[in-house]
Order: C-alpha cells, then structure tokens, then sequence
C-alpha cells in the first residue's frame, strides 16, 4: 500500500470537485428531454437526433485518453483548465446552431472539453487519499455531483417547453463560465509525481499494458456495463415516454427519481465500503442491477409497460450503481501505479463511457424507441454480463 506523508497534497475542496464534474453530467443530462424535440425541430429520425447525445458521450471517452496522460506530465490544474474552456466553447457554438450537423460538431467539442472534468476530479481525490478513503469520498462527490441530473432533467424539459432546446445549452455554458472561475482561483495542483515527458509512444506502451492487467480491466468493463444502462436509458425513454403520452417535462420529473435513487446509494457505500471492501461492493451492487432490470424485463415482456412499471425497477438499478460504480472506479485506478493512474483513469474513464455509448447507441439503432422490448431486452443482457466481471475480481491488499 502507497504510504501517505506530509508531503502528500492536502484534499480539494469536495464542492469544488462535484462542481467540476458536474459540467460533464448537465450537458449529459439536460438535453435529453429534448430529444424528440430536435428530432421534430430538424425534421430527422430519432436515430439522427440522438447522435447529440452519442457523440457527447463518445468525446466524453475519446478525451479521457488524452487529459489522463496529459495531466500526468502537465498537472492536474492547467489541463483542467484547458479541458474547461473547451466546454464553454462547446456550449456556446451548440447555443446558436443552425442544423443538426452543426449541433452535433458542438457537441464533439463540448464532450471533448467534458472529458477532462469527468476523469481529472477522480484523479485528483486519488492523489490525496489512501485507497479505501479515496472510494469513500468519490461515493461522497459522486452522490452530490448526481443532484446535477437529478435537477437537470426537469430543468430540461421546463426549459425546452418555454424556450426550445437551445435554452438546455445556454445554462451548459453558464455553469461553465461559473466554474471556470471557481477553477481558476481555488483549484491547487495535486500532481507531485508528474512524469518528466510526454511522448506519444510511451503513452501507447503505457496504455498497452493496462490492457494486459486484469483486475484493472475488469473494474472498468464493470464500470461501462454500469453506465451503458444508464446511458441507454436516455436514449430510447424520451421515446417511450412519449409515446405514453407525456410530455417533455413530465418525463424529466420520472426520469429524476433515478439519480435521486443513486445518490442514496452511494451515500449508504460511503459507510459500507470501509467496513466491506472495494471488491464486495462492486459485486453485491451488481447483483442487484441483475434483479432490478429483471424485473423491468419481465413487466415489458409481460405487456404491463407502464411509466412507473420502468422508473420503479430502474430506481433500483441506479441504488446499486451507488454501490457498485464509486468503488469500481477507484478499484481501476488502484490497480496501476500512481505515477501513471492519470493514465489509468483515463483510460478507465474512456473504456466506460466508449462501452456505454455504444450500448447505448444500439438500443436506438436497434428500435428500441418503437419497441421497448429491445430495450430492456439488451439491458438486461448487459446486466448479467456486469455482474459476470465480479466473479474474476481478486481483492488485493488495499481492499482487505
């Protein structure tokens, strides 16, 4: 185990690390009422208006590949920085497009910027915590960066009814100017170990080799499974939902619940996991995830497809990713060695939100907005696929 000294980074302050990522999750979040808004604004098929969220959420993996190792060279702060501005700029090219293409390459630049403030928070909390500290607190940020969604998705919906779809991404570049400024006066660099070059073939030895440690794979896959519900579930459920017939913001106000349902997960991980362990959290969490999403499964398959009959199962799926997603995350990062677990995070980061785009993505391509069936079909098949990951999991010292 890495041995903490006065040397060692004093801890950020936790708002200003749930500010900064919260960014990254109200782009994410409150656009997605608007889906089928765009879809009818632009005069395209749902499958085209929901690249606004595939290519954020791709960029969102893509870019963690490069801020990782980049911060292990350059800091911590000065490329959150960079990763900062990148986002406000996405945020207002996305405000003032004209056309669905121009959207989405606002997009690709806001996803890109998003990045950096979705994988820098966790390393920093790892620069400045022992390992089972470190899980403890980012189930802390985790669970009050979830109150962004958990707002953003009603806020999206009242907004997109009063103001169209632009007004979502008008507040995305307003939080980011926010918290560019907070950044800038408060953030203090956390990389003591920073490494004496960047090169780009080292990098991709670097990165090879994590390919080949197992433990920190597996965490991550079990991270992209995770997310990919989640994820999934913005994509085809604005469908759905309308095809219920609700509107934009009565599905924001459903939708909520399921943030709101992580939040108390991993509040209550913050207190198990000292006492269980990293491992037996990602592994009872993603049990669970098996029964709620069964039981979504069930209900569909079964014809009783109801708005409460999919938020209700799916509360207790985003419960468990409160156990399961803040120690898998740190389970990655503690798997590499802390001069590189920029890279790792990164890396880690990328495979979770590439893995849960694509899922995501194929639900839609799929027909899961016509059929709901497909839908849940595939979640649950990537539920029981999370929950296999577990069983090759070894503790290590550090989760003992």
């Amino acid at each position: 185990m890495t041995s903490f000294t006065d040397n060692n980074p004093k801890p950020q302050a936790t708002w200003l690390l749930v500010l900064i990522t919260s960014t990254s999750a109200l782009a994410l979040a409150i656009i997605t009422p608007s889906l089928p808004g765009i879809s009818e604004s632009f005069s395209v098929t749902p499958e085209s208006a929901q690249r606004v969220l595939t290519v954020y959420l791709l960029m969102v993996g893509l870019g963690q590949l490069i801020f990782g190792p980049v911060s292990d060279r350059f800091g911590r702060r000065l490329t959150l920085l960079a990763g900062l501005g990148l986002y406000l700029l996405g945020s207002v090219l996305a405000s003032f497009a004209p056309n669905l293409e121009l959207l989405v390459l606002a997009r690709f630049i806001q996803g890109l910027g998003a990045s950096a403030a979705m994988v820098l928070p966790r390393v920093i909390i790892n620069d400045t915590h022992q390992p089972r500290a470190a899980a403890a607190s980012l189930a802390a940020v985790t669970a009050a960066m979830a109150i962004t969604p958990m707002i953003s998705f009603p806020l999206g919906g009242i907004l997109f009814e009063f103001f169209g779809w632009r007004g979502s991404m008008v507040v995305a570049a307003f939080l980011g100017v926010v918290t560019i400024v907070s950044a800038l006066f408060l953030l203090q660099e956390t990389n003591n170990a920073r490494q004496t070059s960047l090169r780009l073939a080292s990098v991709a030895v670097n990165y090879l080799s994590l390919t080949k440690n197992k433990q920190f794979l597996l965490f991550a896959m079990n991270m992209g499974f995770h997310t990919s519900i989640f994820y999934a579930f913005l994509n085809f459920l604005p469908f759905v939902f309308k095809h219920l017939g609700y509107s934009a913001s009565e599905f924001g106000y459903f939708i909520m619940l399921l943030p709101a349902s992580f939040i108390v997960g991993s509040l209550i991980s913050r207190k198990l996991t000292p006492i269980l362990g990293i491992t037996t959290m990602v592994r009872m969490g993603s049990l669970i995830i098996v029964a709620g999403i069964g039981v979504m499964a069930g209900l569909v398959f079964l014809g009783f497809e109801s708005a409460w009959g999919l938020v209700l199962p799916g509360m207790v799926y985003s419960l468990a990713v409160g156990f399961s997603l803040p120690n898998a995350t740190m389970g990655a990062i503690n798997a590499v060695g802390r001069s590189v677990r920029g890279l790792g995070s990164g890396l880690a980061g990328s495979l979770q939100m590439l893995l849960g785009s694509g899922i995501a993505a194929s639900t839609i391509l799929l027909g899961a907005a016509e059929d709901t069936r497909i839908g849940v079909g595939i979640l649950l098949l990537v539920a029981i696929a999370s929950f296999i990951t577990t069983l090759f999991l070894v503790k290590d010292s550090e989760d003992t």
